[in-house]
């Protein structure tokens, strides 16, 4: 975790957030975010598709900043302000990525990840992100990627080789990388020219996650809804919960209980091994190599 503008102490505490983080591949994306915003005392910042607020609760918790975090989903942004409810620093509003309504250069720096693969004018999205930017502003952004690793998603892989398509999007089991309704995916030179198209000047252009565990999307899938329906106090459950990372009471309780011990024992060896399996990522692949996400960082001229 280079470059992140961490006190010692908030840098302890970005590992603890992170250890609940299962996901591979977004917990990869999470720390090459906040390396291109290189985020200062003051900065005003716009999540973008803030989803469930996941970035908005690190810019909180770890740095002295202002953040509206936006979405056009309001029952996504009703479970975010659960989560993030007491804070000060973050606001959160239902808005339209191809019309927001902020003025001209408003902000210092947007986070926008796994985003425009849902818009279906991507390109109305970049200039307006480009638009709420101040000169000298940064955007960080993360795409799914097209040339994505073969174990990590080999039912759409072997369609899309025969020339069948993906699976329908919509399905959660077989949509896989498509899942979520993707629109698109992108290649790296898809990303760049989509941003220098929209006059951003593109300083940073990579791959992320090239190793992961076969079959990931499958795994991810169904071992959450596994978890969700097995028998086991709410406690276990809400200990494992990425935004549940400092609730000390649930801890306590987890450790009073067998089926929590055994469960969360379980859990933490599955993470180890996720990570240990991660630690090959960390490094600057080429940009052909196959991988799952493409991040850029831009500035505005």
């Amino acid at each position: 975790m280079n470059n992140l503008n961490l006190t010692p102490e908030n840098k302890k505490k970005l590992d603890e957030i992170m250890s609940k983080v299962g996901d591979l591949n977004f917990r990869r994306r999470v720390i090459k975010m906040l390396e291109y915003l290189d985020i200062q005392p003051g900065d005003r910042i716009l999540d973008m598709g803030c989803g469930e607020g996941f970035y908005s609760m690190i810019f909180d918790q770890l740095y002295e900043c202002t953040v509206i975090a936006v979405d056009y989903d309001q029952e996504i942004l009703d479970m975010a302000k659960k989560w993030l409810g007491d804070s000060t620093k973050v606001t959160f509003e239902i808005g339209d990525i191809t019309n927001l309504r902020f003025e001209d250069n408003y902000f210092d720096k947007i986070v926008c990840t796994e985003v425009l693969e849902h818009i279906p004018d991507d390109v109305t999205s970049s200039r307006e992100l480009y638009r709420v930017l101040k000169p000298g502003g940064v955007l960080a952004v993360t795409v799914p990627n097209k040339n994505y690793p073969f174990m990590w998603d080999p039912f759409n892989k072997v369609r899309e080789g025969l020339g069948l398509g993906h699976f329908n999007p919509l399905n959660g089991f077989w949509g896989g990388i498509w899942a979520y309704d993707h629109k698109r995916l992108y290649l790296p030179a898809d990303l760049k020219k989509l941003l220098t198209d929209a006059d951003f000047q593109v300083t940073d252009l990579e791959v992320l996650t090239h190793y992961g565990v076969p079959f990931n999307h499958l795994v991810l899938y169904v071992g959450k809804n596994m978890y969700m329906k097995m028998p086991v106090p709410e406690e276990v459950k809400k200990s494992m919960e990425k935004f549940e990372w400092n609730q000390e009471e649930s801890k306590e309780k987890v450790k009073k209980s067998l089926a929590g011990v055994l469960m969360k024992s379980l859990i933490n060896i599955t993470f180890g091994i996720i990570k240990e399996v991660d630690k090959l990522n960390e490094r600057k692949f080429p940009l052909d190599t196959s991988a799952m996400a493409v991040s850029a960082r831009c500035i505005k001229k």
